[in-house]
C-alpha cells in the first residue's frame, strides 16, 4: 500500500514539475491590439517596398517605373529637353547707354525748319480771312502730335495750334486759352461759322470750329491734332476777326 501511494505521489510531483517548466503566456487586450497593429503595418510596408516587377507589367509600363526602382521621364518630355538643349543664345558686347543720350538724339533729329508763327506774322500766307482758308490751314496740321507748350508743326498744345493757324493770316495771338478768349469777341452759337474758336467754359481747352458740331483741336498728351465732335456741351464761341464766307 505504501508503495502504491508513493508511486502516485511521484507522478503528481512529475506533473507539477512539468507545469513549472512551461509557463503559460497570457495577453492582455491592449497588448494584443498593439501586436496586431504592428503586424498589419509590417505587411503594408512590405507590399509598398515591392520592386516594379512585383506589379502587373502593364501597370509598371504606365507608371514609368523601371526595374531599378527609378522614375523615368516620358519620352515627350525627354524630346523637349533635348530640343531646348540644342538652342544656344549668344550675347554680344555692348556699352550701357545713358537716358540723356536718347534725349539729345531726339532733340537733334526732331527739328522744325519751316516757317514759324513769327515768320507768318511778318509775311502772312493768306491775305484774306475766309472759312475755306482757315479750314485748309487747320486740316494741313492734322496728325501733328500733342506737345505741351508746342506752337510749331513739330508739336502743338491746344492754344499753340490756334496761334499757329491764325498766324498764317497775320493775326497775332498769345499762347494761352484764357488770354486768347479775352482778346476775342464772344458770339452766339447760331452765328458761329467755320474758323471761329470753340472755348470750354473753364478755359481748359480750345479749338477751331469746323461746322456741324465739329472742331479741329490738339486734344491731350499722347494724342494728335484731329477733327472730331465737340465732346462737351459746356463751351462757347469767340471770334478774333471777321471771317468771310
Amino acid at each position: 500500500m505504501n508503495s502504491a501511494a508513493d508511486h502516485q505521489l511521484s507522478r503528481k510531483a512529475q506533473r507539477l514539475a512539468r507545469s513549472r517548466q512551461k509557463p503559460k503566456v497570457q495577453f492582455r487586450l491592449p497588448e494584443l491590439r498593439r501586436v496586431l497593429t504592428m503586424a498589419v503595418a509590417s505587411g503594408l510596408m512590405a507590399t509598398t517596398a515591392l520592386p516594379s516587377y512585383g506589379y502587373d507589367p502593364d501597370v509598371t509600363a504606365l507608371t514609368g517605373l523601371a526595374r531599378d526602382h527609378s522614375v523615368q521621364a516620358p519620352k515627350l518630355q525627354e524630346l523637349a529637353v533635348t530640343l531646348a538643349g540644342d538652342v544656344e543664345f549668344t550675347r554680344g558686347e555692348f556699352t550701357p547707354a545713358d537716358a540723356s543720350d536718347f534725349e539729345v538724339t531726339i532733340r537733334r533729329n526732331r527739328v522744325y525748319t519751316g516757317p514759324t508763327s513769327e515768320d507768318y506774322l511778318a509775311k502772312p500766307r493768306f491775305t484774306t480771312v475766309t472759312s475755306a482758308a482757315l479750314m485748309k490751314a487747320s486740316a494741313e496740321l492734322v496728325g501733328v502730335p500733342y506737345v505741351f507748350g508746342g506752337k510749331t508743326p513739330l508739336g502743338f498744345d491746344c492754344s499753340g495750334f490756334v496761334l499757329f493757324v491764325y498766324s498764317q493770316f497775320g493775326v497775332a495771338l498769345p499762347h494761352s486759352v484764357y488770354q486768347q478768349s479775352k482778346l476775342a469777341k464772344k458770339i452766339k452759337p447760331e452765328d458761329a461759322v467755320p474758323g471761329d474758336i470753340v472755348v470750354l467754359n473753364d478755359y481748359s481747352h480750345n479749338g477751331i470750329y469746323a461746322g456741324n458740331g465739329n472742331f479741329y483741336h490738339s486734344p491731350q498728351p499722347g494724342d494728335r491734332v484731329k477733327l472730331s465732335k465737340i465732346f462737351t456741351e459746356r463751351y462757347f464761341f469767340v471770334r478774333f476777326v471777321d471771317i468771310k464766307d
